[in-house]
């Protein structure tokens, strides 16, 4: 585009690449300001993605949601223990987080849903569905960078997913060896709330591109040790990607009213346990697509998924590691780390969850000591894995590697490690300890208590949602 100069210049009062260069360099509120001074600006925001950053502020990782039992709270927020983010609401104790998606958190309490704005503390109470519906498959999908609507997705009673009364799902080796003979059409029913109508509606998705029969067969099975649809749900530009079970990738693909299939790499993982931290997950990263984390004890795979012209669907693998020496330097650890993670209380104050305002409020202290309010991703408590004799070939037991989420905007893996949750850097190889097990489960109040969903948290400032948070239903 060139720069302005017949006639009125609407607002273009730089050379085009001069404006644009400096609107790089606003802070995200002055950003989102800008927006409003013509057509021209908005449309200069939105075509190189600036409006995106205004949604995802810059530094922006306050923390993660994680789902417990057994403790006093069902849902807690975990981030660094000085931090001076709040949330500005508390979270009942029989509520829980089904899913985080581009800042919005999609909750179930007691068969009731909303979806909730941490940063904005607006929520929306969804009226309950007149179909039938199964309670324990419902997902969320919301990108503000295209709209500030969202969508609730929810699986119908006796539709593809039937729960068995008996027996368990067969393999998928056998279910090939069979020769399931496959029908010209297996819809997938759905049931599909808009924040646009405020209404639910009956919606079939016809096989797109890349959906075999006979993985439709096995994902209409699911176990019978298990109650969930699927393991993980992720929303990456308009299309759904749920983790189901015996290693089936399901997509949905709302705009286009189809869904595509393909199976997982590697070995067949098992059912998602209800009482732990997955160890098989498929995470979708707003920048790096969609990727598919399978850990074994101290090894540690991760596979990128592809999509060729023709709409068929490939997997890349993209990181091989073994994490025996890190599993070490966590059991042999002595070093007293000066900022680490912890449950964060709530508050019915404001609420700050970015750097930015947090780096305004520093500016104004006196004494200048800012150290103890923040916690540097690039450069706090990274664990140095020291190589000496004989570690290539040292081999510990029992090696435990739960999946915890993808960092929102680095190239980076949140791991339980034998009892430490750590940051796991997929390009360096290093790795950050933010706290140990015990810290996320303070509130224990019976023996048996655990930690079974985690959910990384990028906050949004825009949304639809108008309603101050509450969970009166």
């Amino acid at each position: 585009m060139d720069a302005a100069g017949e006639g009125d210049s609407g607002g273009m009062c730089f050379p085009y690449n001069v404006l644009l260069d400096i609107l790089r360099r606003l802070p995200w509120r002055d950003v989102a300001a800008s927006k409003c001074v013509c057509r021209l600006w908005r449309d200069i925001l939105g075509d190189h993605g600036l409006s995106l950053e205004r949604c995802f502020p810059r530094r922006a990782f306050p923390g993660l949601f994680i789902n417990k039992f057994g403790c006093g709270s069902d849902t807690s927020f975990f981030a660094p223990s000085s931090t001076r983010f709040r949330l500005p609401f508390h979270l009942d104790d029989d509520t829980t987080v089904c899913q985080s998606c581009n800042g919005l958190l999609l909750l179930d309490k007691c068969g009731h849903y909303y979806v909730l704005n941490p940063a904005t503390a607006r929520c929306t109470h969804l009226p309950r569905p007149t179909t039938p519906w199964c309670s324990f498959a419902a997902s969320l999908a919301f990108d503000p960078a295209v709209s500030l609507h969202y969508h609730v997705f929810l699986f119908q009673k006796g539709g593809m997913l039937k729960v068995e009364e008996e027996g368990d799902v067969p393999p998928l080796e056998q279910v090939q060896a069979e020769g399931v003979e496959e029908p010209t059409e297996k819809v997938l029913s759905m049931l599909v709330y808009s924040s646009r109508t405020c209404h639910w509606e009956n919606r079939e998705f016809a096989p797109g591109r890349c959906a075999p029969g006979h993985l439709y067969d096995v994902v209409a099975k699911p176990p019978k040790s298990y109650g969930g649809a699927f393991c993980s749900c992720e929303y990456w530009r308009e299309s759904l990607y749920m983790h189901c079970h015996n290693s089936v990738l399901l997509i949905l693909r709302p705009t286009e009213g189809t869904y595509d299939m393909v199976q997982l790499p590697g070995e067949t993982c098992r059912a998602k346990s209800l009482y732990d931290l997955p160890r098989n997950s498929v995470l979708a990263s707003y920048e790096r697509g969609v990727h598919y984390v399978a850990s074994s004890g101290s090894l540690l795979r991760l596979w990128m998924l592809t999509e060729s012209v023709d709409g068929q669907l490939s997997w890349t693998l993209a990181h091989d590691a073994n994490l025996n020496l890190h599993a070490h330097m966590i059991r042999t650890i002595k070093t007293q780390f000066e900022v680490t993670w912890a449950i964060v209380e709530s508050t019915n104050g404001p609420v700050s969850l970015t750097d930015d305002d947090v780096e305004d409020e520093k500016e104004n202290e006196s004494d200048g000591d800012d150290s103890k309010y923040s916690w540097d991703s690039d450069e706090d408590n990274f664990i140095d894995v020291v190589e000496r004799a004989g570690h290539h070939d040292m081999s510990i037991r029992d090696v435990s590697c739960d999946i915890m989420g993808f960092h929102p905007y680095k190239n980076a893996l949140i791991l339980m490690l034998n009892g430490a949750v750590v940051v796991y850097h997929l390009d360096t190889l290093r790795m950050q300890y933010l706290s140990n097990y015990y810290q996320l489960i303070k509130d224990t109040v019976q023996a048996g208590c655990g930690v079974y969903d985690s959910f990384t948290y990028r906050p949004c400032y825009e949304d639809v949602l108008i309603e101050k948070f509450s969970m009166s239903s």
